[in-house]
């Protein structure tokens, strides 16, 4: 049977068949005239099979809740309300702290917007549920701000992402007329967490397919690092002046994305690869007179600190620069000759393996051009060379020992054996074994760089669908992961509640938890087993 990821009318009709299995709440407080300290055995034991794991926990929350007593012209029963669309969700103990963490105050800012969205079945309920359930750091900001909440639910438009040309546009208007650094960090934080969990809100409910949820992260991420580029390059040249090669020609500097941003295929809790480039070390600042190889260390620095650093307001992005010549013992920028010399006399095959991922995200894009076919010669080596296959493969099996020795090996969605990992150096070998000499063209994305792959014949048809699949199954299923915990984590829970948990938020169901937890693991090891295979076809044989 051929896995696929499910579509939205799938997803939500789990979603649906949850809320008619669930029995209405407002029978739990049917013949109770108030509610006693303690739930009667029936409801303890109704909420126990509706997924509330500490019945009397929940029902403390509720004889709060009715103590709060605030006018809910949305629904007559608001707290069974929340009860049965937490009862209907991935996580339904989870689901209904968070709610009752948001249900509101008689002095709340914007308590009746809330409250109604909160108590009024609709599909925002649904969404915010999902949110309740499916991540415990995305509750948090709403939990933190409910004002993100209101304005997220305020229309419609939730239901669409933004087009990256309007989400520039907002961007720049937010940094319009900024006066400092730490004032654009302020900004750039809470934009990152707006677009973030207005895109988490389309990815749990099946707004948008993967592949365009991991373009939408990456945008982000390009976005803020262009503005963190404008607001550092203003604010240095206000100092040492504008760096130039000539009295006339400015000089110029480029960010480059590497890894998953360079493929356009971001996480939402992935770091990201980094490396500054320039054009040439015999300019100068106008201002100052400092060199360019002093300059924009400088400028690369100021960029890292302002996307990097811990706030009170949390960070943009963590930052990896160690992929850049020599990694941390490296220069943090380099001018495109310096990568150039690099490259032909010290470029080792890991370094032309992980340029094929590098792509111009922000700054000058003509400097990020001029680096990009400046370095395709030492990507894509014009000779055959079949020895590459073996290069990676090596390394392939230097991840899977340093797994064992940690002990990480079992269900590692992108390490493990048949994993994510797995599919990016099948489609990776066939790029540097016969990019250079066919001519082929610089695909940064993993599905279309093996689309491309097999549409001239170098895996058949159901190989090509079958890694499609796969790849499509492990990223929605490493953004669920990581939507869940907010670091960069890519295992599958070892707890059968957390797996259970994880496979409805995949649209995966069964009867009893352990089916559900069951049926997850049986998609996941069909999948790598399919991975494994082709994997073992073009490495242990001639392509």
């Amino acid at each position: 049977m051929r896995l696929r990821a499910l579509t939205r009318p799938e997803a939500h009709a789990f979603l649906q068949h949850a809320y008619l299995t669930t029995l209405h709440m407002t029978s739990l407080f049917s013949g109770l005239e108030t509610l006693p300290d303690a739930p009667p055995d029936s409801v303890a034991a109704h909420l126990h099979r509706q997924g509330f794991e500490d019945p009397e926990r929940t029902w403390s929350m509720v004889r709060r809740l009715e103590e709060r007593s605030l006018p809910t012209p949305a629904s007559s029963h608001p707290i069974s309300s929340l009860l049965e669309a937490a009862a209907a969700s991935y996580d339904p103990e989870r689901a209904f702290n968070n709610l009752y963490t948001l249900y509101p105050r008689t002095n709340d800012k914007h308590a009746e917007a809330v409250l109604n969205i909160l108590t009024h079945p609709s599909d925002a309920r649904e969404a915010l549920t999902a949110i309740c359930a499916g991540s415990q750091p995305l509750s948090a900001l709403l939990i933190q701000d409910t004002d993100l909440l209101r304005d997220l639910f305020s229309n419609a438009s939730w239901h669409n992402l933004k087009p990256r040309g309007q989400l520039q546009k907002e961007l720049t208007d937010r940094l319009y007329g900024v006066s400092s650094v730490e004032e654009a960090m302020v900004h750039l934080r809470t934009f990152k967490k707006q677009e973030y969990l207005r895109i988490a809100v389309c990815d749990l409910m099946r707004q948008s397919d993967t592949p365009t949820i991991l373009e939408r992260l990456s945008d982000v991420a390009d976005l803020c690092l262009q503005g963190a580029y404008e607001v550092c390059s203003r604010h240095l040249e206000s100092r040492y002046g504008k760096p130039m090669l000539t009295e006339t020609q400015p000089s110029g500097f480029a960010v480059i994305g590497m890894g998953k941003l360079g493929g356009r295929e971001l996480n939402f809790s992935s770091d990201i690869d980094l490396m500054y480039v320039y054009d040439s070390t015999e300019g100068r600042t106008a201002l100052s007179h400092l060199s360019t190889y002093e300059y924009y260390p400088k400028l690369a620095r100021l960029i890292t600190d302002v996307i990097s650093r811990i706030t009170t307001d949390g960070l943009v992005f963590r930052v990896d620069l160690r992929l850049r010549p020599e990694g941390r013992a490296g220069d943090i920028a380099n001018s495109i000759e310096g990568y150039q010399w690099h490259y032909k006399s010290q470029g080792q095959m890991w370094e032309r393996q992980a340029l094929l991922k590098a792509r111009v995200c922000a700054g000058c894009n003509n400097v990020g051009n001029q680096f990009t076919e400046a370095i395709r010669p030492h990507v894509f080596h014009p000779e055959f060379d079949p020895l590459i296959l073996d290069d990676i493969h090596h390394m392939r099996e230097k991840i899977g020992r340093a797994l064992l020795e940690r002990g990480s090996s079992d269900y590692h969605v992108k390490l493990g054996t048949g994993g994510i990992r797995e599919i990016e150096f099948i489609v990776q070998g066939f790029q540097l074994v016969y990019g250079g000499m066919q001519g082929w063209p610089w695909e940064r994305s993993t599905l279309k760089a093996l689309a491309w792959i097999a549409d001239h014949g170098y895996l058949t048809d159901s190989e090509a669908a079958d890694l499609s699949e796969a790849y499509l199954f492990l990223r929605d299923l490493e953004n669920r992961i990581q939507m869940a915990s907010d670091h960069q984590t890519h295992k599958i829970p070892q707890k059968t509640r957390a797996q259970a948990v994880l496979a409805r938020m995949m649209g995966l169901s069964a009867e009893t938890e352990e089916a559900t937890a069951a049926l997850l693991l049986s998609w996941y090891q069909r999948h790598t087993t399919s991975v494994r295979t082709i994997y073992d076809r073009v490495f242990h044989s001639a392509m």
